[in-house]
């Protein structure tokens, strides 16, 4: 086995294991973005229909001597978890260091069991993992904008999630309604990491622009100018990417021109489908709040630098996982990932962080490599991996999504792909040496 994935293939499994497998894995799908009904310590259900099954899969890995230990993250893992146990003997309140610390080691299983998981699907089952996952990334939209359309609605969904709301919170924010206002920023990250399933599905140029149109129009309904900014850099990098890697002038063209119609299609839509009242509200949560966001991003990111370098706390360690709330003394985190780890876990947590983000975009360019240079694989359509984690890093400079499970699923993807384009290269090399022979 290579890479730490699965070495059993689906076809060698049991069908009743392989059921059930694809029961949890879209379950775990279709509570994604149910975020109203939370627990303790901001516990969510799919964390609960996680932890029903990860002591049977780890026993089954351990009893089929699955190899797991080998996957390159692991090494970022623990030095997050070091420099996040450091900063705990320094934080004003352990308690929450620790409960933090929890949860992300139980994050970092969860992320190491999906990928063994997916990486022995077949790939019928891998597709109907996508289809399923891009589905719920459809209808998720589909909310989102109805509550854009009908503040009625908007406010049903919100007090059906047990948050009671007024005009002044209106944006949308689909099910992601932990709070009174609506994570509706969270929302918007969600939709956006739903072209991964959208693109690497498989469906025809139709189907997917049409997808696609939706997916956007859900992330401008819900007004969050940091995913807005973040998909509209990933699109430039996937497009660029696309230009390096196919050598291929008129596929270019063509995607190109199918972006241009799509935003056409997208513009005359928008003009006949909302009305005044909508295209002001629109305008102003995406333009009106920039100088008031943008000002006080910059107010919370300079009190977060004043915590990192006060003389009386250890260089090495930070001030403790989501402990800049205790410190500061106000109810906001620092909307910043990189800013965070570095204010509450110290230099070991920021470098854990940089080289996870460095094995990531490794695996997405390594993906892309091997897809171009063989068509038998995945096609181009891996040049999504790469777009998205430019789209997750410039989303991380404004919001922190660092525990967002949907980022570590498009994570574990990546890996099960990249296993089964090796295993598929590799296959291919050994029958070509042997026809040879």
């Amino acid at each position: 086995m290579r890479g730490g994935l699965g070495s059993v293939a689906d076809a060698g499994q049991e069908p009743l294991v392989t059921r059930l497998t694809m029961i949890w894995l879209l379950l775990t799908l279709a509570l994604l973005p149910v975020k109203f009904a939370m627990l303790p310590h901001n516990v969510n259900l799919v964390d609960l229909w996680i932890a029903l099954a990860m002591a049977p899969f780890w026993l089954a890995f351990l009893l089929g001597r699955q190899t797991i230990v080998s996957t390159p993250y692991l090494a970022s893992m623990w030095l997050i978890v070091l420099g996040s146990l450091l900063s705990t003997f320094a934080s004003p309140n352990a308690t929450q260091s620790l409960i933090v610390l929890i949860k992300e080691l139980f994050l970092f299983a969860w992320f190491v069991t999906i990928t063994v998981l997916l990486s022995r699907l077949s790939w019928p089952n891998l597709r109907l993992f996508l289809l399923v996952w891009m589905l719920i990334e459809l209808l998720h939209g589909v909310v989102i904008i109805g509550e854009f359309v009908s503040p009625a609605f908007w406010r049903a969904i919100s007090e059906f999630g047990g948050q009671p709301v007024t005009a002044a919170d209106y944006r949308p924010s689909g099910l992601f309604i932990s709070s009174a206002a609506g994570d509706y920023n969270k929302a918007a990250f969600f939709q956006i990491l739903g072209f991964v399933p959208l693109l690497l599905a498989g469906l025809s140029k139709r189907v997917t622009l049409a997808v696609g149109l939706v997916l956007f129009c859900s992330i401008l309904a819900t007004g969050s100018m940091g995913a807005t900014v973040a998909f509209a850099c990933g699109l430039v990098v996937g497009v660029t990417a696309l230009a390096v890697f196919s050598n291929d002038l008129a596929l270019l063209v063509r995607t190109v021109a199918q972006l241009v119609c799509g935003a056409a299609v997208l513009g005359s839509l928008l003009l006949f489908a909302i009305d005044k009242s909508q295209e002001r509200h629109l305008e102003s949560i995406i333009v009106g709040r920039v100088d008031k966001s943008a000002g006080s991003r910059f107010d919370l990111w300079s009190r977060g630098l004043g915590v990192a370098f006060a003389r009386d706390k250890p260089l090495i360690a930070g001030i403790g996982p989501q402990n800049f709330r205790e410190v500061d003394g106000r109810s906001n985190q620092l909307h910043n990932d990189m800013l965070a780890f570095f204010v509450e876990r110290g230099p070991l947590g920021v470098f854990g962080l940089l080289t996870l983000a460095g094995f990531a975009f490794w695996r997405a360019i390594s993906l892309v490599q091997i897809s171009s240079t063989d068509g038998r694989n995945f096609g181009l359509t891996s040049i999504v991996f790469l777009a998205t984690l430019v789209a997750v890093l410039v989303e991380s400079l404004t919001h922190q999504i660092f525990h967002a499970r949907e980022l570590w699923l498009v994570l574990a993807v990546q890996e099960a792909f990249l296993y089964q384009a090796r295993s598929s290269s590799m296959h291919a090399t050994s029958s070509a040496e042997l026809k040879a022979s």
